[in-house]
């Protein structure tokens, strides 16, 4: 595993998209999850996995991810980087390095804030002035439609 700290939580977000290709269900993203694990994260599931099914009989695929990082993560290290995504905002930074830190710190956000439209409202806020204003305007409805936008005011 490569050293970023935040490995685990990309390799999930680089799985989603292929996921999204293949339109997968819940419990086939856990199986392709779970066959593709080496190592350490493989003896992590091996010795867990009993105990999560028990606790998820119908598990969801944000049950497994919450499961899984909280075993790369621990409770102090997603406390601090949900911190840092609360705060989080794009200053001097391009929308697209705005995008990539904003999803990568989005996987400690609090369940309540993954929603859809919270998520694009997060992430407005988060623009610099000149952006969000005609961003906000238009409302868009999902966070990729925000992020296009923001690209596209970005480039005038």
């Amino acid at each position: 595993m490569p050293h970023d700290s935040l490995f685990p939580a990309t390799w999930i977000r680089d799985l989603e998209r292929i996921f999204d290709v293949l339109q997968c269900n819940d419990l086939d993203k856990i199986r392709c999850v779970v066959f593709q694990v080496r190592g350490k994260a493989d003896a992590w599931w091996r010795s867990s996995k009993e105990n999560f099914w028990a606790k998820y009989p119908n598990a969801t695929w944000a049950q497994f991810i919450e499961a899984f990082l909280e075993n790369y993560f621990p409770r102090n290290f997603r406390d601090k980087k949900e911190m840092e995504f609360s705060t989080l905002s794009q200053g001097s930074k391009s929308v697209l390095d705005y995008q990539h830190a904003f999803e990568d710190l989005f996987y400690f956000s609090l369940e309540h804030k993954k929603a859809e439209d919270v998520k694009a409202r997060k992430f407005e806020r988060g623009l610099r002035h000149s952006i969000s204003t005609s961003v906000v305007l238009h409302r868009y409805p999902t966070y990729a439609e925000v992020v296009q936008a923001a690209k596209v005011i970005e480039d005038q």
